[in-house]
């Protein structure tokens, strides 16, 4: 977000944080024997897996003067839970100059021709992990967003193990993404997350087996072509006769086979009429792929999603060879009760269905990578996903300083980790690798940035910058940083490559577009804001809420309401001359911050569903031009 119009602004006092827990429906059934007990990667599922989820002990320790493992431990912490958060059981901020160590036991039973794989969904920020006095990570683990594996099958006993696990997370002030988390939270910035924050997990595996997979659809010939990623095990079969099989099935009933090699290759030719996926039909294929002894389970959606011209020459997004206009919230993903980590997966439907319910079909998932299951559901019950990358920082906004170029290498790193944890994902459909200039580094290497992401993923378009610092055709920030005196970039000559699909605006309130153009499609990447406090539904008390705009004229229900139908009827008017798509800020209230549809307990929908559907329904028409 932004400095820009008129502002309620208030810092965030530590102690208050401390002393004002709020808490979800969802949180107040959590406990440390039900705590994320689902399985973690519905894209890839195996039967024999061990959930690691629950109470481990916990410690915090110097880095200047601690010689080892801690001999003592300070109590209870519940994983996945960050010690910041209330559901952790801890609820202690992790500072710069401290270790986090995490220990349980855990009981493994190795057999012969069998590896056991430890798996880490989710670690802010850098880990290392033993077993016993082993540490099982070669190089330590860094990335808080980026899910990791460990073969532990040569460090393990039959029996009981202990397992430890040793993080450290300066959060600001380092390379690393981390969002809009803040050491001292104010405005649009927020709470803090160290250490563990998603599940952990083991899983028994043949020496030969399926490591991951790609699988790319292909509606207009009606195959789908997987690619899978085998152990290096499996070289030792070459020539042994091996062959991996895959089954496609289709509402229970097998449709299609095929067979791969070592190289780990198979397209699969669909029966007509092959079920295409949209958030309107949700159609999902099945799939079971066995290698050797190994056999995985997942699924995959028939979509295609580009930016192509509609019949009057405008560009705009097409999903399955149609015009479709993606419409929106801004989506930040933060719990009262567990931050960055949903108190259960039923808390994350009821965003999503919330979503549906109110007319919309998109969400842009901002500044955060959610569990697998979260996309899962987005999979399942059908909403478009635009796939923000984390910012490495929320301070630096001069491309090209010091500050935003030292990111820039493990900026690519984490952007490349994020689309190969997320490619099989088929609600997902667009990467946005920058905000608003936060550690964007200068013209040529965001540039660089955005090309790598279109050729490393083709099936998925590539939007932005959004907000700022676009060099090919949107908006460039003065010296200052002031928002209200940006400046209006020109497009690339024809013939010279401009590397995103989209001219990505945020104004708020808004809205605006940029001029329809023949390189990149119009898109009003934030707007909104509409500021409502809800009375016994604030994070803090009203005097310290944040929003755009003030509130005089959304104060009121009825007022919230006007407004918004105010706002949504200039979107349609701008959809019927060429806005491609739009994000509306924001889907719930986050701490202070008063701009959700949905207060920050998930208690309260501030609107009317059927009024927000109708109005969406609106906007889509007129793109449509119905």
């Amino acid at each position: 977000m932004k400095k820009l119009l008129k502002k309620v602004v208030c810092l965030l006092p530590l102690a208050a944080w401390s002393a004002a827990p709020m808490m979800t429906e969802w949180g107040e059934k959590v406990t440390s024997e039900n705590a994320w007990r689902n399985y973690p990667r519905p894209q890839m599922v195996r039967s024999a897996w061990t959930c690691l989820n629950g109470d481990w002990d916990y410690a915090v320790t110097s880095v200047t003067n601690t010689p080892g493992r801690p001999e003592k431990w300070d109590g209870k912490i519940r994983v996945p839970y960050a010690i910041e958060s209330t559901l952790s059981g801890v609820k202690r901020f992790l500072e710069a100059d401290q270790f986090l160590w995490y220990t349980r036991t855990i009981t493994v039973h190795p057999r012969k021709g069998y590896r056991t794989l430890l798996h880490f969904d989710g670690v802010d920020f850098r880990a290392q992990v033993y077993i016993g006095h082993n540490e099982v990570t070669d190089v330590p683990h860094a990335g808080a967003h980026e899910p990791f594996t460990l073969d532990i099958t040569d460090y393990v006993k039959d029996g009981d193990n202990e397992l430890t696990v040793c993080v450290w997370d300066p959060t600001d002030g380092f390379i690393q993404s981390r969002g809009k988390q803040e050491r001292k939270p104010q405005g649009c910035f927020y709470t803090r997350v160290s250490g563990i924050w998603q599940s952990v997990w083991m899983e028994t595996v043949p020496e030969a087996y399926i490591a991951d997979y790609e699988v790319t659809p292909d509606i207009d010939r009606g195959t789908v072509t997987f690619r899978f990623m085998l152990s290096e095990a499996s070289l030792k079969t070459a020539g042994l006769g091996v062959d991996g099989r895959v089954r496609v099935t289709y509402g229970g009933r097998a449709v299609a086979r095929g067979t791969f090699g070592l190289d780990g290759e198979c397209t699969v030719k669909l029966p007509a009429p092959v079920q295409h996926w949209s958030p309107e039909s949700p159609n999902l294929y099945e799939f079971d792929a066995d290698f050797g002894h190994d056999r995985i389970s997942g699924y995959f959606g028939m979509r295609k999603f580009e930016v192509k011209k509609d019949a009057k020459g405008i560009l705009r997004f097409h999903l399955n060879n149609k015009v479709y206009y993606p419409i929106g919230t801004l989506d930040q993903g933060w719990w009262p009760d567990g931050l960055l980590t949903p108190p259960s997966e039923d808390a994350m439907r009821f965003d999503i269905e919330t979503l549906k319910k109110c007319g919309f079909n998109m969400m842009r998932k901002h500044i955060k990578v959610e569990p697998r299951s979260y996309y899962h559901l987005c999979d399942r019950i059908g909403l478009l996903v635009f796939q923000d990358l984390p910012s490495c920082t929320s301070t630096s906004r001069t491309p090209m300083g010091a500050d935003a170029v030292k990111h820039y290498g493990f900026q690519r790193h984490e952007m490349k980790a994020m689309m190969d944890n997320l490619r099989k994902i088929t609600s997902i459909v667009a990467w946005i690798p920058y905000n608003e200039g936060w550690g964007q580094p200068g013209e040529h290497l965001t540039h660089a940035m955005l090309d790598f992401v279109r050729r490393y993923d083709r099936s998925r378009i590539v939007s932005g910058p959004s907000g700022a610092w676009d060099w090919e055709g949107g908006h460039l920030l003065p010296k200052g940083w002031k928002w209200d005196d940006r400046v209006e970039t020109k497009h690339k000559p024809t013939g010279v490559c401009e590397a995103a699909d989209t001219v990505d605006m945020h104004l708020y309130r808004g809205p605006a577009m940029f001029a329809v153009n023949d390189r990149r499609a119009s898109f009003l990447g934030e707007f909104g804001g509409l500021g409502h406090a809800v009375s016994n539904h604030l994070w803090q008390s009203e005097r310290k809420i944040w929003g755009y705009g003030g509130t005089a004229d959304t104060s009121t229900k009825e007022g919230l309401l006007k407004t918004y139908l105010g706002l949504m009827a200039q979107v349609k008017d701008l959809a019927s001359k060429g806005l491609a798509g739009s994000v509306y800020t924001q889907t719930t209230d986050v701490e202070n911050e008063i701009n959700g549809l949905i207060t920050y307990d998930r208690k309260v929908l501030k609107y009317d569903a059927a009024a927000l559907k109708k109005a969406h329904e609106e906007i889509i028409a007129a793109a449509e031009g119905k």
